[in-house]
């Protein structure tokens, strides 16, 4: 876009808890003002390439419960939900996604 940074990922290639084998996007933000314009769904394709690439075969996150959009986006992009849980820091419910290739 111009030049213009409209959004960023941040990844963990592994997950804090041994029994996870999934990296995860850990953190996903498209400037507002270009929402609904595809550059989230593309930049969510490239993180799910990345890790393609190095043989993972599926991607993990957390959304906040409170968070419908976001919890519809994921969705959309065809992650499934795994289940629930308390996100690590403070305790918020999060559902846990997943999508495999």
């Amino acid at each position: 876009m111009d030049g213009r940074l409209v959004g960023m990922a941040i990844t963990l290639a592994h997950h804090p808890d041994p029994a996870d084998p999934d990296p995860w996007i850990g953190l996903l933000l498209i400037d507002a003002r270009v929402h609904r314009s595809g550059y989230g769904r593309t930049l969510v394709r490239a993180v799910e390439e990345r890790f393609r690439a190095v043989g993972r075969t599926a991607v993990r996150l957390a959304e906040l419960d409170n968070n419908p959009k976001g919890l519809a986006c994921w969705a959309t992009l065809g992650y499934e939900v795994l289940g629930h849980r308390e996100d690590r820091q403070h305790g918020r419910p999060c559902t846990v996604m997943r999508k495999e290739r």
